[in-house]
């Protein structure tokens, strides 16, 4: 059973994601790098991506098992995102994978990050003027990548993980006392 939330963040959305899980699951949320459970331990870890690749997830596989994953980025939700974060971050199948749609705050990156995301930006918010007709995620990615900043459309994209993790709670089984004859 999953002992607590962990998450890497860059811009704040992961933490806030992890804090919200952590209250409606009623379990406890760390920060990767500095959280305080035994070795071994089952989690869910939230992290932003990066070219693909969630981060946090290799430090917390070195310490604890991890259960399901969040991967946090500018872009909402995509039918194939879930086959992208498997193979790019070797998830086995038994491994739970969501994604959310996080904010996006230029000035919180550190500068490396922002020189990469400089030149990320233009082509991203290209693409989605083309397509037209967006949806209300794609448009907070629009205003994300023009602005270098902006927020999710709904910060409600961890309920699928939360009801997951609910799921994950198996009750005891209760077997009916029978009175001997």
């Amino acid at each position: 059973m999953v002992s607590a939330i962990l998450y890497q963040t860059a811009t704040g959305s992961c933490e806030r994601y992890a804090r919200e899980i952590s209250r409606r699951l009623a379990l406890p949320a760390y920060p990767v790098n500095s959280c305080p459970l035994p070795e071994g331990m089952e989690v869910i870890l939230i992290g932003w991506l990066m070219n693909g690749k969630v981060q946090g997830l290799k430090k917390a596989r070195k310490h604890y098992l991890v259960k399901a994953v969040v991967q946090v980025g500018m872009s909402p939700p995509s039918a194939k995102a879930e086959a992208v974060c498997r193979k790019k971050n070797a998830l086995a199948s038994d491994v739970a994978v969501f994604t959310a749609q996080g904010g996006f705050h230029m000035r919180k990156l550190s500068p490396p990050l922002r020189f990469v995301m400089k030149r990320i930006n233009p082509g991203i918010a290209a693409r989605l003027k083309n397509k037209g007709g967006l949806t209300p995620a794609e448009q907070a990615t629009l205003t994300m990548a023009e602005t270098g900043e902006g927020e999710p459309a709904t910060w409600d994209g961890i309920q699928a993980a939360i009801d997951w993790a609910l799921q994950e709670r198996k009750p005891l089984k209760v077997m009916k006392w029978h009175e001997p004859q």
